[in-house]
C-alpha cells in the first residue's frame, strides 16, 4: 500500500477518528491482526473490482463497487486481498469515543463491550454522506473548525450505535428538549467565547447535556445545530466590527476564523455579500 494517502487527518490533530483515503492502489493485501480501533472502509473505484476478505466469523470474496461499506469490530482480524486498482477511504474509530457515546446514550449496561459485527459490502447512505463531509473537511486543512468535526464525528457515531451497535440490556428513552435554563446557559457562553475555537464538548459542559445528545436537543430549540449557530453569531459579530472601522483581516483574527478567506466565505453565504461589499453599502 503506498505510503503517503492521498487525504489524511494525521496533521489535524484528530483524536477519536483518524481518516485516510488513497487512489487507485494497486492489487495486494492488506492484513491487522487485531484492529486497535472500529474500522469504516468505503469504496471508490468507479469500477467494481473483485475482492477477497477475511474477519472474525467471515470468510469470501464478492466484487466491491463505490459506495459499498465494511464494518469491523476493534479487536478483529482484517484481512483484504484485491485484483485490480483500488480507491478507498478508511476510518479508525477509538473505542473510547463509542463506549462513551453509548454511556450518555444509555444503551449498554456500564461495562459490556460494544459490538459493531462484521459487515461485509454494505449500503448505508448516511455513513458515505458524513464520511464525505469529514473527507472534505480533512482536504479544507480543517476549515469547519473543531465544532464541525465533533458534531460530524458524535453524528456518525451515534447513527453506527443505533443501527449496528449490539446493545445487551435495556435502551432508555431519550431526553426529549433542552429546558430554557439550559438553553440560556448555553447561549451566554456561545457569545462569551465566540472568538475560540469551540468544541462541541465545551458546549455540552455549559448546557449540563452529553454531547450526543447536545446537536438533536439544540437544534429543537433553535432551528440550527450548534456549528451552525456559532457561525451566525460570529457573522452578527464581524457585521458590527466592520461598522465600526475594523479592518476584515482583523476581524477575521478576533473571531477565531482561521483566516480572512473563512471569513469571507461565512459571510458571503449567510448574507450574500462579502465583507468588503458590506462596508462600502453602509458608507
Amino acid at each position: 500500500m503506498p505510503d503517503v494517502p492521498v487525504v489524511s487527518s494525521e496533521s489535524l490533530g484528530w483524536s477519536d477518528l483518524k481518516l485516510w483515503g488513497w487512489e487507485s492502489v494497486s492489487p495486494q493485501e492488506a492484513f491487522e491482526p487485531a484492529l486497535q480501533s472500529h474500522l469504516i472502509v468505503i469504496h471508490g473505484t468507479p469500477q467494481p473490482v473483485k475482492v477477497f476478505e477475511r474477519a472474525d466469523g467471515y470468510r469470501g470474496e464478492g466484487v466491491a463497487k463505490p459506495g459499498d461499506i465494511n464494518i469491523f469490530s476493534a479487536g478483529d482480524l482484517s484481512y483484504c486481498r484485491w485484483e485490480g486498482e483500488l480507491s478507498f477511504v478508511r476510518l479508525d474509530l477509538s473505542t473510547r469515543l463509542t463506549d462513551q457515546v453509548a454511556a450518555e446514550l444509555e444503551l449498554f449496561n456500564t461495562g459490556d463491550a460494544i459490538d459493531f459485527g462484521r459487515s461485509i459490502r454494505l449500503s448505508d447512505e448516511r455513513i458515505v454522506q458524513m464520511v464525505q463531509w469529514l473527507r472534505e473537511d480533512v482536504q479544507s486543512g480543517g476549515l469547519g473548525g473543531r465544532l464541525y468535526t465533533d458534531s460530524l464525528t458524535r453524528m456518525l457515531t451515534v447513527h453506527l450505535l443505533h443501527r449496528y451497535g449490539t446493545p445487551s440490556g435495556h435502551r432508555r428513552a431519550l431526553p426529549q428538549r433542552i429546558d430554557r435554563r439550559q438553553l440560556d446557559g448555553t447561549l451566554q457562553y456561545i457569545h462569551a467565547y465566540l472568538d475560540r475555537n469551540l468544541s462541541l464538548d465545551e458546549i455540552a459542559a455549559a448546557s449540563h447535556v452529553s454531547p450526543s445528545h447536545l446537536v438533536r436537543l439544540f437544534k429543537d430549540a433553535t432551528g440550527l445545530t450548534p456549528h451552525q449557530y456559532v457561525i451566525q453569531e460570529k457573522i452578527r459579530r464581524a457585521q458590527k466590527l466592520l461598522i465600526g472601522g475594523m479592518p476584515a483581516h482583523e476581524v477575521a483574527a478576533i473571531l477565531g476564523f482561521s483566516d480572512q478567506s473563512h471569513l469571507h466565505r461565512h459571510f458571503k453565504r449567510l448574507l450574500g455579500v462579502t465583507p468588503r461589499e458590506f462596508v462600502l453599502a453602509i458608507r
